[in-house]
């Protein structure tokens, strides 16, 4: 009896000292993240971490009307450093992975052909991440330009509202190739089509950030998330799902 009520005890505390904070993270973090979260609140009983994802143009402005991510994941540094620019920050801009872009399609010759292939009539349409809100759609089109092809593909180009949706066009159909986030297409997410890395001096670097925010300033569990992501075990984490280490 006595040890079913200190069980009791032990969970009631438990609870009683729990924290629950708001996450964003950008697409391409999308299954990372996930795993991040879970091995970071394995020896945490009660702690919550909400996850949301989407492009990261959208959800800063989302935070800019309101939305109170404790942690901004971004897919670039851009919107975490002009959270700090706006005051609104608790924390610096801190790089914690280093995005890769990949060629994606169903079909095996469009990839081995390489990116020359784009401006043949051979890809009809090509996806990418609308560059308006999305860092990888902004990497897509200056490799187009880096690689003299922009003129050529611009008719071709359809645009996802975020990654996922790119990678859809993609696996229904609607486009023939894709250039998308590594990280979704690793092994490790069993992606339906193949993919082949794209040359990275064709695009700058995506050094992607995070910050705590305002409304993560007091929260130990935001703290402990951050520090979590940039050790060495949140490091292999990301690197196993395609991201470059940050250090």
């Amino acid at each position: 009896m006595k040890i079913k009520t200190l069980i009791l005890f032990m969970l009631w505390s438990a609870m009683l000292f729990a924290d629950q904070i708001e996450i964003f993270g950008a697409t391409a973090t999308k299954h990372a993240m996930e795993e991040l979260k879970n091995e970071f609140l394995k020896d945490r009983p009660g702690d919550e971490i909400k996850f949301h994802t989407g492009s990261s143009g959208k959800a800063y402005m989302q935070f800019n009307s309101g939305m109170q991510y404790d942690m901004f994941f971004s897919a670039d540094s851009k919107y975490p450093e002009q959270i700090v620019a706006d005051g609104d920050a608790a924390t610096p801009s801190r790089v914690y992975a280093i995005g890769v872009l990949a060629f994606y399609s169903l079909d095996q010759k469009l990839i081995d052909e390489g990116i020359k292939a784009a401006a043949t009539d051979k890809i009809k349409k090509i996806s990418i991440a609308n560059p308006k809100m999305a860092p990888y759609g902004i990497a897509a089109m200056e490799v187009f330009k880096n690689a003299s092809l922009l003129e050529a593909v611009q008719n071709k180009i359809v645009m996802g509202e975020n990654l996922s949706q790119a990678i859809h066009f993609v696996d229904s159909g609607a486009a023939d190739i894709g250039l998308i986030a590594f990280s979704l297409l690793k092994e490790t997410n069993a992606p339906k089509g193949i993919y082949k890395l794209v040359d990275q001096s064709l695009y700058t670097p995506l050094h992607q950030s995070f910050v705590l925010t305002k409304y993560g300033k007091s929260k130990p569990l935001a703290q402990d998330f951050a520090h979590f992501v940039l050790s060495e075990k949140g490091q292999a984490i990301l690197e196993n799902y395609g991201f470059r280490r940050a250090q």
